[in-house]
């Protein structure tokens, strides 16, 4: 079998865990906006410019969400990137042992949430801290496994630059895996809209399944580096 042939079904497959992996984060990212305070848990970008906003009511919850959720999202990066190290030989299982994890982050998030209906401020808290972990874990893999393709999953302004560039340079390549990350963040987010308008707690449900589905989609061996 050739090298093109071998790694073809591989980018494939790549691209759609990818394109899965956004629509996580964007169902991630819509539930902790909407139920913990104004604060994202992907998009880390997004809750420094609220932490801005000094004028607005409940700054101090604001700032202390933001801070929380940052501190969880970089310790998790973190330890996800060791737990996969970048490494051409190693399988990637340990990958999708990681997304693993996220799919369980997620289910705590639900299971915290059905503890109280409008958490106090430790347990919103601590609903951040394990959101946040998921997204940070997820951003790790999801890195290791792109590969050269510009692509991330929990904040697309890198995606977007990466794809604007690329046409500016008269470059198509990665083109329909980039818009799919952008389409499928944006449609995360509106799934996860309409299903918590029916209960909260669909929220990270909805994050979880999209994880889910990205696990069986992965690749079961690495193809050689490209």
């Amino acid at each position: 079998m050739t090298a093109t042939s071998s790694t073809a079904p591989t980018s494939v497959r790549l691209a759609v865990v990818a394109a899965l992996l956004s629509f996580a984060a964007g169902a991630g990212d819509a539930f902790a906006f909407a139920e913990l305070g104004g604060v994202f848990t992907a998009n880390m970008t997004g809750s420094l410019v609220l932490s801005g906003l000094t004028n607005q009511p409940g700054y101090g919850s604001l700032v202390s969400g933001a801070a929380v959720a940052l501190a969880a999202f970089l310790i998790a990066v973190y330890v996800a990137s060791r737990a996969a190290p970048k490494r051409p030989q190693a399988q990637w299982s340990r990958i999708r042992v990681v997304l693993v994890a996220v799919v369980a982050l997620d289910l705590v998030v639900l299971i915290l949430k059905s503890v109280s209906s409008t958490p106090g401020t430790a347990l919103r808290l601590m609903m951040l801290a394990v959101s946040a972990a998921a997204m940070g874990s997820q951003t790790a893999a999801a890195k290791r496994a792109a590969g050269g393709s510009g692509v991330t999953t929990t904040f697309v302004t890198g995606t977007l630059t990466s794809l604007a560039q690329d046409a500016a340079d008269g470059s198509t390549r990665h083109a329909v895996v980039r818009v799919g990350v952008v389409v499928m963040l944006f449609l995360g987010a509106l799934t996860a809209s309409w299903a918590m308008a029916i209960d909260a707690r669909l929220g990270p449900a909805v994050a979880a399944v999209g994880t889910t589905v990205a696990i069986l989609a992965f690749p079961r061996t690495r193809g050689p580096a490209s």
